[in-house]
């Protein structure tokens, strides 16, 4: 049995809204009982005054009831204290102590056991005529004043604890967004990166100054990286270079044709057949005796361009000799079609071009080689052309068809710049030029070796 994936974490912006909320919290609990206690003992104080003030406010009023122990007129008296006073007995006594009357107010006592946290107890006021006792008012208290007037403050207190607490949601949300957004889109940015391998990328910049310092040192960490990986590509490429390309003239090398050829030959089944052209120069270690590696390279150079110029997409051109090139086309219908390729190319390589003074007339023996039906393997195709290609060779020698060359002599920069444009352009060399006394023109190989 696997085991169960670990529930999610909890996110950062979540942790410091949950921290800031729990001290919010606390300080608002601490500071609300804090404000109750000193809020009880100063509401006690008043309301304690007040009753004092009212008792002695009542004895006023029952000067005349107490001298004459007048009942009806004492209890006239207690009965217009209001109820919002809070008083749940007002009694008026003579002097021995005796309840001349007695008014109760059983709903102004708080019930069940909060009374003796919130009642006051009783207070008294001595009722004097003319400097004489005649008797004493007292006022129980019921608690409800002092209760109602904590409720009130709390009711202040929790209004004044819930906008405390929305201010302070506000601004964890606003400090979690300093915090957590750069956070994010560098996160973004990371995965974006891993994903995309994208190292053009860069974190946007904050408002927090190790945040920023983080953004700088991983943007600074990307373009190390951007660096090193476009360092590492062009190394990639230098070594598939290497590896599949010949290093003189651009074209696939010896290791690249064989696995395309392996790969035509395993995909046959298709539309055609994979064919095989091999092309040799004819005379190139003359050329090089005569003018030099450099001009070698150049005629090779030209050759490759040529073969690249003249082939579809599609083919195949490589170089995996000194002088021997070959072709893989794909798509071959028949022997007739690979054969007109062949001399089309042949003639297409054989034109003339310039080398400083001297017009170049390359030679090429072409062979070439159509899979059979029933397929063949890669060495053999590629011994089938190599061989139809030296006996072309050995044609064209007893022909006397060859690499063959002329110098331009005595002729001015112009006029032989002039000669050179036109070769360049028509692909063949134009007619007697009588500057020059020569006679440039392409040798018809196919009809020489007939």
């Amino acid at each position: 049995m696997s085991a169960p994936a670990p529930p999610p974490l909890p996110s950062l912006a979540g942790r410091i809204r949950l921290s800031l909320l729990k001290v919010t919290l606390f300080g608002i609990a601490v500071v609300t009982a804090a404000a109750l206690a000193i809020g009880y003992h100063a509401l006690e104080r008043l309301v304690r005054s007040h009753l004092a003030t009212l008792a002695a406010t009542t004895a006023t009023q029952s000067q005349a009831a107490a001298l004459f122990r007048d009942r009806e007129a004492a209890m006239e008296v207690l009965r217009s204290i209001p109820k919002e006073q809070g008083i749940s007995v007002a009694e008026l006594r003579d002097p021995a102590g005796a309840v001349i009357a007695r008014v109760a107010h059983e709903d102004q006592t708080v019930p069940g056991p909060l009374a003796p946290a919130f009642s006051l107890g009783h207070v008294s006021a001595d009722v004097v005529v003319d400097g004489r006792k005649v008797g004493r008012v007292v006022l129980v208290d019921g608690g409800r004043p002092l209760l109602r007037s904590l409720l009130d403050f709390l009711v202040l207190d929790l209004l004044g604890a819930l906008v405390t607490g929305l201010v302070v949601l506000a601004i964890a949300r606003r400090l979690t967004r300093h915090i957590t957004q750069p956070l994010t889109e560098l996160g973004a940015v990371i995965r974006g990166v891993r994903a995309d391998r994208d190292f053009g990328r860069r974190a946007p910049g904050g408002s927090v100054a190790e945040i920023e310092e983080l953004r700088a040192d991983f943007n600074a960490l990307l373009d190390e990286i951007q660096r090193r990986d476009h360092d590492l590509n062009r190394t990639n490429a230098a070594l598939k270079r290497l590896a599949f390309r010949d290093p003189l003239t651009g074209l696939a090398n010896r290791a690249m044709f064989e696995n395309a050829l392996l790969a035509a030959l395993r995909a046959e089944g298709g539309a055609g057949r994979p064919g095989l052209l091999y092309f040799d120069l004819d005379s190139f270690k003359a050329v090089n005796d005569t003018f030099g590696h450099l001009v070698g390279d150049a005629l090779l150079k030209a050759i490759a361009a040529r073969l690249e110029a003249e082939l579809p997409p599609s083919a195949l051109p490589a170089r995996i000799g000194g002088d021997e090139f070959v072709v893989l086309i794909g798509g071959i219908a028949t022997e007739d079609e690979l054969r007109a390729i062949a001399e089309r190319l042949q003639e297409a390589l054989q034109a003339p071009l310039r080398a400083g003074p001297q017009i170049l007339y390359p030679g090429l023996s072409v062979g070439y080689a159509l899979s059979p039906e029933n397929g063949a393997a890669a060495d053999e195709l590629i011994h089938l052309a190599d061989r139809a290609m030296y006996v072309s060779k050995s044609r064209r020698r007893e022909a006397g068809v060859h690499t063959r060359w002329e110098t331009v002599p005595h002729v001015d920069h112009r006029s032989l710049k002039m000669l050179f444009d036109q070769i360049d352009a028509a692909g063949e060399p134009a007619a007697r030029n009588e500057a020059t006394g020569m006679h440039p023109g392409v040798i018809d190989v196919a009809k020489k070796s007939a």
